[in-house]
């Protein structure tokens, strides 16, 4: 019997070392995120040295004797230790999931045990509630992760983190399920990792309702949620389910962009035709602002809310739509009386889906009419304004690419000096140089004319730059279709990667002539610039180049 009382007394210190641990540990990450708020120090203090001096005094105890001075100082430290658990408790109440999950996406290395400590926290709390179990979600499935190179994250093997969470279902009453059940389960999770596969879009993605359906899932499991095998499960497919978000999200983004810079230039026309502003495209674009300013502050807490976005995409489909109802759905074309009134002509039909096309609808002057409304009358040629887009040569193959940067560099401010530009939120991404920047602008000014030398060159940098930019993304996009056994979306891909890494040789050839014109002709003090922007690029191209022969692309030699 007293080895019996011995083995217990021990298996009970353990437990109270365990615990305190635990405690310390989510103490000082209380303390993290109050100051991750900007909140100062936690309300409340505890004594944690002078707990831990006391379990340390009890070690020489521990499987020696069972007195009641032992019993009565392991009775009191577990007291000590649920008082803390307690208060720690009502503190951590305040802060939502999210919050955890925004802490947890500013950390660039996330300690296993840290991890561990936390997740042993709330399992150790009377009640877990649909937040906590979020909780426990977020920690479970960070767990659960490999990070990768690209900030994205891959799910570890099975057989790493099944057993760690067997060890962590022992401190909460799971109970069992037979292997139909648990079958019927993991088929039903894997489902929902099926169908988040199929989304293609973002504005999907958001509607159809499959994230609150799989939250509403897994909240419905009660405490079956924590068995290891279904775990295993549920952390996967959260992990692939961010990836996928992660993917369709930054397309969006790009996309959003793209839109708000064309809504700056109707805004800049309508400064210049103040007639033109129909009461109704001014509510409108009043509405995407209130709407745009919600977006940004998300994005700057990382923190961006399906129905700010829907709202933000609302907006912006209902300023072009009333800008320009031809571009987005089939609609009624309105009738304008053409200025020699030869008969009608359609409003805005030169305004095609071509950023082109808008772009120089945006720069053209009206044509007179008999009373304003919310539709731009026909461009005239003799005035029409060409834009940077009309004057650059026609590319199909790097037409997406250059407007992506072209609508990028338009969302930065101009009196941003090139160095600073290409560090802003908008051209991040991009990775582009300051000469580039600085290329882009004084071709938009006119300040360098047409068909001369300077103007070869800073459109070749425009047009180098987005080769970069579109080789990048088609290298990233072909490792990650790779990953995830899409081969026919893989094969598309490689034909497409193909036709970019064809034009790179043309390209880099061309960044030899610039070079040796520069040589000959003895004006080196753009030669560092070239070099760069050359070094950049190939170091692209032959990224591709690899990532399209591992994949089994036809590379051209």
């Amino acid at each position: 019997m007293n080895a019996m009382n011995l083995r217990h007394q021990s298996e009970r210190y353990t437990r109270l070392s365990d615990r305190f641990r635990s405690l310390w540990t989510f103490y000082q990450f209380l303390g993290g995120l109050f100051k991750h708020q900007g909140r100062g120090t936690l309300p409340q203090t505890y004594d944690f040295q002078e707990l831990h001096r006391r379990l340390q005094d009890l070690v020489p105890r521990m499987g020696l004797e069972t007195t009641p001075a032992t019993e009565h100082e392991l009775q009191e430290m577990g007291r000590r230790l649920t008082n803390i658990h307690r208060g720690l408790r009502d503190i951590e109440r305040e802060f939502p999931p999210s919050l955890l999950r925004r802490f947890f996406d500013h950390l660039k290395r996330q300690d296993e045990k840290i991890l561990v400590a936390l997740v042993k926290f709330y399992l150790q709390t009377d009640e877990i509630d649909d937040d906590t179990q979020d909780k426990l979600d977020i920690l479970l499935t960070r767990l659960a992760e490999a990070p990768t190179e690209d900030g994205k994250a891959l799910p570890r093997e099975t057989s790493e983190v099944q057993p760690l969470f067997a060890r962590l279902a022992a401190y909460i009453d799971t109970g069992s399920a037979d292997q139909t059940s648990l079958a019927a389960l993991r088929t039903a999770i894997r489902d929902f990792r099926t169908e988040l596969g199929r989304v293609e879009d973002f504005g999907t993605l958001l509607t159809c309702g499959v994230y609150d359906r799989y939250r509403e899932f897994k909240h419905g499991l009660g405490l079956t949620f924590f068995l290891p095998e279904i775990l295993c499960e549920i952390t996967t497919t959260n992990i692939l389910a961010r990836n996928r978000f992660q993917e369709l999200y930054e397309a969006e983004e790009t996309r959003i962009l793209e839109d708000t810079n064309r809504i700056f230039e109707i805004e800049r026309y309508l400064e210049r035709h103040p007639d033109f502003a129909h009461p109704d495209l001014r509510r409108h674009i009043e509405a995407f602002r209130r709407f745009r300013i919600r977006f940004d502050a998300g994005r700057k807490e990382d923190n961006i809310k399906r129905d700010d976005l829907l709202e933000l995409r609302q907006s912006i489909h209902a300023v072009l739509e009333r800008f320009d109802p031809t571009e987005r759905r089939p609609v009624e074309v309105p009738i304008v009386a053409s200025p020699g009134g030869a008969g009608p002509a359609p409003a805005l039909e030169s305004r095609g889906s071509t950023p082109e096309a808008s772009l120089a609808a945006v720069g053209t002057e009206p044509a007179p009419r008999s009373e304003p409304s919310g539709h731009l009358p026909p461009a005239e040629p003799e005035t029409a304004v060409a834009s940077l887009g009309q004057l650059l040569p026609s590319d199909a193959l790097l037409n997406e690419a250059l407007h992506k940067i072209m609508f990028s560099l338009e969302l930065v401010a101009w009196d941003h000096p090139a160095d600073q530009a290409v560090h802003t939120k908008e051209l991040h991404n991009l990775h582009l140089e300051p000469w580039e920047v600085e290329a882009y602008r004084k071709l938009s000014e006119g300040v360098v004319g047409i068909d001369t030398l300077g103007w070869e060159l800073g459109s070749f940098y425009l047009r180098s730059a987005a080769l970069r930019v579109k080789m990048e993304e088609e290298a990233a996009e072909i490792a990650r279709l790779r990953q995830s056994n899409s081969s026919d979306r893989l094969y598309e891909m490689l034909e497409r990667a193909a036709q970019s890494l064809e034009r790179a040789r043309e390209m880099d050839r061309r960044f030899q002539w610039f070079i040796e014109d520069m040589l000959y002709r003895g004006e080196t003090a753009h030669l560092e610039q070239i070099y760069r922007s050359r070094f950049r690029f190939l170091n692209v191209f032959s990224h591709l180049w690899l990532e399209h022969q591992s994949s089994g692309g036809i590379t051209p030699l």
